[in-house]
């Protein structure tokens, strides 16, 4: 699996922000951070959405890891609804 050319319907809406941000603002500034910023977030989930659909189903034991994992950095609520 290529992590680099994982995308979805956000990452790309997001790129395009950047892209207009960058150009009419400039790289430094604030907006551009900010869609920048926005950008690597849906490029990183992109990459684990293409992850979690190309591995197999999870142990119970390995789900409660992932959750530790996930919740060690802040990121409890996610897949607390599923068992």
């Amino acid at each position: 699996m290529s992590t680099k050319s994982a995308t979805t319907p956000a990452s790309r809406r997001a790129q395009g922000r950047l892209a207009v941000a960058a150009r009419v603002h400039g790289p430094d500034h604030p907006m551009t951070r900010e869609a920048r910023e926005t950008f690597e977030a849906e490029q990183y989930l992109a990459r684990v959405q293409a992850a979690v659909a190309s591995a197999p189903p999870l142990s119970l034991e390995q789900r409660e890891q992932l959750r530790t994992i996930l919740t060690a950095a802040g990121l409890a609520e996610i897949g607390a609804a599923t068992p």
